[in-house]
């Protein structure tokens, strides 16, 4: 979890390999304005914000993208409510620990340029970044948000990369490593993953076993927001317009 030199792909906040680019000005709104919105935002809205950082989001019509999305949700809530049963616990550290996997807290990571949150190194090892941690507790003096309370969210960031952890030791069944996208066929076939549903799996993974309220998507805006402001008014203001983009779809489909 981080922000990267992805920051025009998948999950900004969460990815965690790169440095911030210069942000234009974007209208201002109030940081509890900000978090309030992002909370009521569904599902498909953060599908949407997920594969619009997809390298193969031109490959997918709208419908498409919306299953996808509902498939990678429920990939993760599976999931989370299996490992929550093989291993007696819905705490992330308990579950990491119990799975064998090496937690390490650090303030932040070695080297400059970069501004991480957490990150998922293979085959077993969770970096949680407490320097994120820190300066989400300030914000959150100002409006209140229970994902920016300093346990809750280390919890979070920790059950999002224990995620791809369980990935990596169920690769070969786990809908977010088995779903496959066909390039092209002749002469060969060629068949890709799709990177984002791992990142969509890995919120609902999260807001499953902690019984969040809200999707952990809207740490990718908050948390850059305590290193960032117009960066994350950026982002803030590009969910918005996916958000009625995709309402405005589903009004069109009478839904």
């Amino acid at each position: 979890m981080g922000m990267n030199k992805r920051w025009n792909r998948l999950a900004d906040a969460f990815a965690g390999r790169g440095a911030i680019p210069p942000q234009p000005e974007y209208p201002e709104v109030s940081l509890k304005e900000m978090a309030d919105t992002l909370a009521g935002f569904t599902e498909e809205t953060w599908g949407g914000y997920a594969f619009s950082r997809e390298p193969l989001e031109g490959k997918f019509t709208p419908a498409q993208k919306a299953e996808y999305t509902a498939k990678a949700n429920a990939c993760g809530q599976q999931w989370a409510e299996r490992m929550a049963e093989v291993y007696g616990t819905r705490s992330p550290r308990l579950l990491a620990e119990r799975m064998g996997m090496k937690i390490e807290m650090t303030q932040r990571p070695v080297g400059g340029g970069l501004v991480l949150f957490a990150q998922f190194v293979q085959p077993d090892e969770i970096t949680i970044f407490t320097d994120c941690i820190q300066r989400a507790a300030k914000l959150n003096e100002g409006i209140g948000c229970p994902l920016l309370q300093k346990e809750l969210l280390t919890d979070t960031l920790l059950a999002h990369e224990l995620f791809h952890g369980v990935e990596e030791r169920y690769e070969t069944e786990i809908y977010t490593r088995t779903e496959k996208v066909e390039l092209w066929r002749k002469p060969f076939s060629n068949r890709s993953s799709i990177a984002c549903l791992s990142e969509i799996g890995a919120m609902a993974f999260a807001a499953q076993l902690l019984g969040l309220s809200a999707s952990p998507y809207m740490l990718d805006v908050l948390l850059v927001y305590s290193y960032d402001k117009q960066a994350a008014l950026g982002l803030f203001q590009e969910i918005c317009r996916i958000s009625d983009s995709i309402n405005q779809t589903s009004r069109k489909r009478g839904y």
